[in-house]
């Protein structure tokens, strides 16, 4: 069940969208506009955007994952050509997209022997260059 203030900023997002994007706020604008503190706009707005209750009331208005994907598909199909707008909009509704905020690194240790078995020379002294 969303909460009032969930249901007014789902309100807010649909008609924030709405406008060119020069005029729309940005989350923490959004959010203040409403009625959050500006600290607890600015600490975490995805978390608050993105919670169930804001979801829960843009899907019962209609605005579901399924009816954005099908009406995607249909335009796609309908207007043959260089669809790279639509196509990436897809993605980032699929969550096919790279995150902002940079690339994540990931360490992995790989034992000597697994590295030799996939043709890696790897050295045992911890240089290896």
């Amino acid at each position: 069940m969303a909460t009032d203030l969930q249901e007014r900023l789902a309100e807010a997002i649909v008609k924030n969208k709405s406008l060119p994007r020069d005029k729309r706020l940005n989350k923490k604008e959004l959010l203040v506009s409403i009625g959050y503190s500006p600290i607890t706009a600015a600490k975490e707005p995805n978390i608050i955007m993105e919670a169930k209750g804001v979801k829960d009331t843009l899907e019962s208005w209609g605005l579901t994952k399924e009816l954005i994907t099908s009406a995607l598909v249909d335009d796609i199909k309908a207007k043959p050509g260089k669809r790279v707008k639509e196509l990436g909009l897809g993605a980032d509704i699929l969550g096919m997209t790279e995150q902002k905020g940079g690339n994540k690194v990931l360490i992995i240790n790989v034992s000597a022997p697994a590295a030799a078995k996939y043709g890696i020379n790897a050295r045992t002294d911890g240089n290896n260059q």
